[in-house]
């Protein structure tokens, strides 16, 4: 409870600047051109081509209706969660309108309209995500797709949007499909980016027959700690030692072509990490 109340300033915050984000994406880089955003947004757009009212009213009613789905299918304690996405994201829709006024894109290349547009996307959904916020919209349907169909999310996302993309080609031709799976794909990425953050750092797990030899160049030449671990093959038995080391990424290569040269044999694993509680990288401890 302590920590929901630190943190409900930084939350509100972080979903209504993803509310304001996509609400500006949405005006500024998709509909403008004919090219629909996922989510409820892309169902927006493609509604406003065949219902003669305003875009920011037309979302208003879509986000009444899951509202409503949303009640009589999980109870009042989740569609509750929804009212702040049923109210803002319609006002911003709104509002953003007299933003874009202000903002030429004539002379500016579609691709990277759709670049751009992608990355806002994405931007705006890792804030809402971040925030804890449930994100309304098609995220009910997931929901209800998981819960009825036991589909998982990924399964039920990619099925959605493969149907906005598909209607899309239909109704605004297929360049405009195109350029939805170009901005989905910038979305997807930016949205880990946004969530996860970016590795700064590599940890390298080194099984070698050569642990003094690698162990010593990492900690005298790079000067970069080194956990040494006792471990067993699974296939064979036979005891080896099992290396680990947090390098900046800016080593990794050096490391890994160090790694080749001592002891070509070594089985080596190397992944990202996002977050260390050691400072420094590890160096000069």
């Amino acid at each position: 409870d302590n920590l929901a109340k630190k943190n409900f300033g930084r939350n509100i915050f972080l979903f209504a600047m993803g509310m304001l984000i996509s609400a500006l994406a949405f005006n500024l880089f998709f509909e403008p051109y004919n090219v629909i955003p996922m989510g409820s947004s892309g169902l927006v757009l493609i509604l406003s081509k065949y219902i003669d009212i305003d875009v920011s009213l037309i979302s208003f009613i879509i986000s009444l209706v899951i509202l409503v789905i949303a009640f009589i299918f999980f109870g009042w304690d989740y569609s509750l969660k929804l009212i702040a996405v049923t109210i803002l994201y319609p006002t911003f829709l709104k509002s953003t309108t007299l933003i874009t006024r202000f903002i030429d894109l004539e002379n500016t290349s579609l691709f990277l309209i759709m670049i751009i547009g992608g990355a806002c996307l994405g931007l705006s959904s890792g804030l809402i995500r971040k925030s804890n916020y449930n994100p309304g919209g098609f995220a009910v349907l997931f929901d209800l797709m998981k819960k009825y169909f036991y589909m998982g999310i990924g399964s039920s996302t990619t099925l959605v949007n493969a149907i906005l993309i598909i209607s899309s080609g239909f109704i605004f031709g297929f360049d405009s499909a195109v350029y939805a799976i170009i901005s989905l794909l910038i979305s997807s990425y930016i949205v880990d980016k946004v969530i996860i953050g970016i590795s700064n750092n590599k940890v390298f797990y080194i099984i070698t027959d050569k642990p003094l030899e690698i162990r010593e160049y990492i900690m005298n030449e790079l000067n970069y700690s080194v956990t040494v671990v006792n471990a067993r093959g699974g296939y064979t038995n036979k005891r080896k030692k099992l290396l680990m080391c947090v390098v900046p990424t800016i080593e990794y290569l050096k490391l890994k072509e160090l790694v080749n040269l001592i002891d070509k044999k070594a089985f080596f694993l190397i992944v990202d990490t996002y977050e260390s509680s050691v400072k420094k990288n590890c160096k000069n401890m």
